[in-house]
């Protein structure tokens, strides 16, 4: 039997031993800066390029997504917008949100995350739909965030906002100074010190190790907080980009290990607002929407390959979700949870997802040929996993558990027993074989109840 691993004990010690994050003292340090006034949200980064359906997609179409993102618990999209005027399908498809948002008759809100757009085409975009009784708003004004930029930039379209009567809640995502920009304690503190006039700060958080996120998110919210800002988390299940703009590059979280990790910085620090990166980012397998399918290659009209189903990495954050929002941790109902890529970490994939030339991504190195489980148990259980011939029993407490085992090539089977009776049980939808036919992505599943 190989290793199994809990990250409660091994995986997050060397954060663990020392941290604020792992000893509770960041919370107490901000309560005088957390007011019990304040909602939690959370919020999902939606790629207005690339809903499920296309850009024909119809209202009804994305009222189904926005009901799906409801009933695990978040609350607005962050309209993500790389175009506006120049690629008309961008405000098309904003159009549609707006009326299926509105067609609901639900408070679920929506609000820009402008990317890189120029300073006039940021106005036209907030002013078209500033009145919007689905565009969220805080402190009486439309929460407005963006991916990148800095202060020349956004002053040139927050100006003109304030300046026509449409001012708004700015919480950008700015990079640090410097070429490798990272989140040095010395770089947060000068991004605090040159951008007094925003409201709060956003970690635009996916493209790392579930360790890495939470420590950065960690640092930076709590800066930020100190400053009497407000602040918005990041959680991320899992990055692994294509070879456009050379980002073909992979990071190990571990399963939905990485993402609890990054729960609980946001919980710690004292953020209000977490948002989900992202809800639909095809190209970045981040995504947490569910497809339908546990493999799909009918997104976009196949453009972006085979996608997996990344759906129990959402249906995984309800505890999480519940305890961000409500400060109550507490289990319901056993649930069990799986996550494996779906070949070893030594067969190449593709740097596009129609390349025909197999490649290694940056940071292959660094993927660990395990299946990852999380487990919610009201009491004490006995997990079975099955991965090919091999067979791993795990005694389990009731409480959160992040475990795994190394895979093996076959099929995959789970199961939870208590008290001679099994109580959860699935198999894994695909096989682990040496086709990397899904380009490392990860393969998420969800027990059903015996």
């Amino acid at each position: 039997m190989s290793q199994i691993f809990d990250r409660r004990r091994f995986n997050f010690g060397a954060l663990a031993a020392g941290s604020l994050l792992a000893s509770g003292q960041i919370s107490a340090a901000l309560a005088a800066t957390v007011r019990a006034s304040e909602p939690r949200l959370v919020f999902a980064h939606y790629m207005v390029c690339c809903p499920r359906d296309g850009d024909d997609a119809s209202v009804a179409a994305l009222a189904a997504e926005i009901k799906q993102a409801q009933a695990r618990g978040i609350d607005a999209f962050a309209l993500n917008c790389g175009s506006w005027t120049e690629e008309p399908r961008y405000r098309a498809t904003t159009t549609k949100l707006f009326r299926a948002a509105a067609s609901l008759g639900s408070d679920f809100k929506l609000f820009f995350s402008a990317d890189g757009l120029a300073p006039d085409v940021v106005v036209a975009m907030v002013s078209e739909f500033y009145g919007h009784s689905n565009m969220l708003r805080v402190a009486g004004r439309p929460l407005l965030s963006t991916f990148d930029g800095d202060t020349e930039w956004a002053k040139a379209f927050l100006d003109p906002l304030e300046d026509a009567e449409k001012p708004v809640t700015f919480v950008p995502f700015f990079f640090p100074e410097g070429k490798a920009k990272v989140f040095t304690a010395r770089n947060i503190a000068k991004l605090i010190a040159d951008n007094s006039y925003v409201d709060g700060f956003f970690l635009f958080g996916a493209a790392g190790s579930g360790t890495e996120i939470a420590r950065a998110s960690q640092k930076v919210g709590e800066a930020w907080r100190r400053a009497g800002k407000l602040y918005m988390a990041p959680v991320s299940p899992y990055y692994r980009g294509l070879g456009y703009r050379e980002n073909y590059r992979v990071f190990e979280t571990r399963g939905f290990e990485g993402m609890a990790l990054q729960w609980e910085a946001a919980i710690a620090v004292g953020a209000q607002w977490v948002e989900v990166v992202t809800w639909n980012d095809w190209s970045e397998a981040s995504y947490v929407q569910d497809l339908g399918a546990a493999a799909t290659d009918h997104i976009a009209g196949g453009y972006w390959g085979q996608l997996l189903s990344h759906a129990a990495y959402l249906a995984a954050s309800e505890y999480y979700i519940r305890w961000f929002k409500t400060g109550v941790r507490r289990i319901d109902r056993d649930d069990l949870y799986w996550f494996y890529r779906l070949s070893p970490r030594a067969v190449p994939g593709r740097s596009t997802p129609r390349g025909r030339k197999p490649a290694f991504p940056k940071g292959v190195e660094n993927l660990e040929d395990r299946v990852f489980i999380s487990a919610f148990l009201t009491a004490p259980a006995q997990i079975t996993i099955e991965s090919g011939k091999r067979r791993h029993q795990l005694d389990v407490d009731a409480g959160v558990h992040h475990l795994g085992v190394d895979f093996a090539l076959g099929a995959q089977k789970f199961s939870v027993v208590r008290n001679g009776r099994t109580i959860l049980a699935g198999d894994g939808a695909f096989p682990i074989t040496d086709e990397n036919w899904a380009n490392y992505d990860y393969l998420s599943g969800q027990a059903r109840r015996v």
